[in-house]
């Protein structure tokens, strides 16, 4: 039999990256959610948690914990049904930043759904995104990844488009006279962090360049990401729809108007029959598949 409160127990360990802060979570001593984990792993016979800090779940663990999840939305939702004073369910989803903060707070703004539910977003590359749903951790992600995962759906919502830009005081000085090839190699780059690689997939696809051997602006936020560039500190490659606005004032302008770097996006999410489950991500993929067919995406 399933013990759900020792993975309880394991996965806010996890969430929480402390024993003593899910002891606290579920009321219970930091040794009885020890001796629960350990209940897992004699029952199963192997390690469920990899016990140096940051925790991390072993195969296993990533199994009880997705199952873990896909009931807690069950049981959420038939609580709700039969009791629909105590709340709202609860969804955690995975986004990288780019999608964040453009096309996702429109939707937050057109949708009605979120004042039914409690959300939790997390925030991180679109190449590492779909490791929280396979560990877990979240309901549904944001990916670049085709491939479903075990006990999952995979749903292609479209491309968005990135393009070189800069200022045009920028340009004037770094990319007028020389080849592009020099251009590209000797101006001051940004990227958002050292997980993000798409600026040096598209030196490579569009004009065969490493740019490992660039030297980046590394700039965290989404907001001064643009924000750098807009005052000419250096060349990025952004999202279209980032930037319509300054486009279309002259603010920023695309380096190379014939060089757009498509990215694909999937949607990600569970197969569970979850009434409001399904119909969260059903509003996602109708709402992105649109903004894309209308080409403000």
């Amino acid at each position: 039999m399933i013990d759900y409160k020792a993975i309880e127990a394991l996965y806010l360990t996890l969430e929480l990256q402390s024993f003593e802060e899910a002891a606290k979570k579920l009321n219970i001593t930091q040794p009885a959610i020890s001796q629960r984990i350990k209940g897992l792993e004699s029952y199963y016979g192997e390690p469920v948690l990899i016990r140096t800090q940051p925790y991390s779940p072993t195969r296993l663990g990533k199994q009880l914990i997705s199952h873990f999840k896909r009931i807690s939305l069950l049981e959420d939702e038939l609580e709700k049904e039969l009791t629909p004073q105590k709340g709202k369910p609860h969804i955690s989803i995975a986004l990288n930043r780019d999608s964040l903060e453009t096309w996702f707070l429109d939707f937050l703004e057109e949708n009605e759904l979120f004042n039914k539910i409690v959300l939790e977003i997390v925030a991180d590359d679109q190449e590492l995104t779909l490791n929280y749903l396979k560990n877990g951790l979240v309901s549904a992600c944001l990916s670049t990844t085709p491939k479903p995962i075990t006990s999952g759906e995979v749903h292609f919502l479209g491309n968005m488009d990135y393009i070189l830009a800069a200022s045009p005081q920028f340009i004037r000085k770094h990319f007028s006279k020389e080849n592009p090839h020099q251009s590209l190699m000797r101006a001051p780059a940004v990227k958002f962090d050292v997980h993000d690689k798409l600026h040096e997939k598209y030196l490579e696809e569009f004009f065969d360049l490493d740019g490992s051997e660039i030297n980046f602006h590394i700039i965290p936020s989404v907001r001064g990401f643009k924000e750098f560039v807009l005052s000419g500190y250096g060349y990025a490659l952004i999202p279209k729809i980032d930037i319509q606005t300054e486009l279309k004032k002259k603010q920023l302008i695309s380096i190379y108007n014939d060089k757009v770097l498509p990215v694909p996006l999937y949607w990600h999410n569970w197969s569970i029959q979850s009434k409001f489950y399904r119909s969260f991500n059903s509003n996602i993929i109708q709402y992105v598949g649109s903004r894309l067919r209308k080409g403000s995406l």
